[in-house]
């Protein structure tokens, strides 16, 4: 599994730190720096492969402890933010309240912006990215008996022992945690090289990662996202699959039926072709429910495909599927995500395979038949080899 983090600004304007790790292999396959939001969906492509977690600045954000009763703890959630209204300096009606990790009755609470919570959603829905996980950023750092600290090129991001976060310009920031640790007698534990740091400061430097992957591991473990309640999301429909579905779902019968009736032709047992007679039966049944009695399945099949391709636009698709059934089951490569580009004529597909030779003869298959194939990226999963295949009618 590869995941993706990002670290959003205040403002758009601000750079975006990101990085993509693998688990699997255990490694970082890419990290980098975008100059503003504006540039985030140069990142869909990656985010497509993976699981994505965005993280917030902790300036943006109120955190709160509130007690909760032993009994009746859920009546209560309701009126936590009636609880700390007064620790509060803007209309509680304009806030927006999640809930976090609550141990020992005390339940931690993230107070954020309704208008920012919706500009940090909006930055992400526009970039044409699928994020459903929003953790603070400073809450990611390690926890210890001290202070923790990292800097993200020109922001410091710091967790005190009490979980209070705190995150801004280095300029600013750390005289006030240096301050802080002297005057609680508290550790300095640093997981970056930081500007500016006194030559005289006692601290313990740990540089075991890169600071965009000492977060991910820490939002991993993080028990509050702020994609909660109101501002859950939920993945959408693809708009394109309903002009295709039917033409995608007589696809895989006609790969179906194609097994199917080869297996009967080298099946000379009765049994064994009455089986394949009440499978054909059920797979035509369910890829074309209105079409009513037939004689001849392959004819009436055949007929209701004609009809499909006939029609012209999206569903062209079906018949470039149909073209390569044979590559498919020679090679052994398996769809997995298919995307269709009507106005190109072009299938990208994600693709597994038992071999790269496999994907080659894929693609030499295809080639053979007047297609034009393009290999992307091709990585190996396990047994297995991933990538991504573009065919061009």
């Amino acid at each position: 599994m590869q995941r993706l983090i990002i670290r959003l600004g205040t403002n758009i304007e601000d750079p975006i730190h990101w990085l993509v790790f693998s688990d699997q292999e255990n490694e970082i396959i890419a990290s980098g720096q975008l100059q503003s939001a504006a540039e985030l969906p140069s990142l869909k492509e990656r985010a497509s492969n993976a699981e994505m977690i965005a993280l917030a600045p902790a300036s943006d954000i109120y955190f709160a402890k509130v007690d909760l009763p032993k009994k009746g703890a859920r009546k209560v959630i309701g009126a936590i933010p009636f609880m700390i209204e007064e620790e509060l300096a803007s209309n509680i009606d304009s806030l927006f309240f999640a809930l976090g990790d609550n141990q020992d009755d005390k339940q931690d609470i993230a107070v954020i912006a309704k208008t920012t919570m919706a500009e940090w959603q909006d930055t992400l829905s526009n970039a044409g990215l699928f994020c459903p996980v929003l953790v603070p950023d400073a809450q990611c750092l390690p926890s210890n008996d001290g202070i923790s600290l990292v800097q993200i090129g020109q922001q410091l991001l710091v967790k005190m022992p009490d979980d209070k976060y705190l995150q801004g310009e280095v300029s600013w920031l750390l005289p006030l945690a240096l301050e802080q640790a002297q005057k609680q007698a508290l550790s300095l534990y640093c997981y970056s090289e930081i500007d500016n740091w006194p030559a005289d400061q006692n601290a313990q430097f740990v540089f075991d990662q890169l600071p965009m992957q000492l977060l991910l591991d820490g939002a991993k473990q993080s028990k509050l996202n702020l994609f909660q309640g109101e501002y859950a999301v939920r993945r959408k429909a693809n708009p394109t699959w309903d002009k295709w579905k039917i033409a995608a779902s007589l696809a895989a019968v006609a790969i179906s039926l194609n097994l199917i009736f080869t297996a009967t032709e080298l099946s000379a047992i009765k049994s064994e072709r009455a089986d394949v007679r009440e499978q054909t039966a059920q797979a035509v049944k369910q890829g074309f429910p209105q079409m009513g009695n037939y004689r001849f399945w392959r004819t009436a099949v055949e007929k209701e495909m004609l009809k499909l391709e006939q029609g012209g636009g999206d569903l062209s698709m079906l018949a470039m599927l149909t073209r390569l059934v044979k590559p498919f089951e020679a090679s052994g490569v398996k769809p997995q995500n298919i995307r269709f580009d009507a106005k190109r004529s072009e299938l990208r597909m994600q693709s597994v395979a038992k071999s790269f030779e496999a994907l080659d003869k894929f693609k030499r298959d295809a080639q053979g038949l007047g297609f034009e194939v393009e290999q992307g990226a091709i990585n190996n999963r396990g047994d297995e080899v991933v990538g991504v295949i573009v065919v061009k009618g």
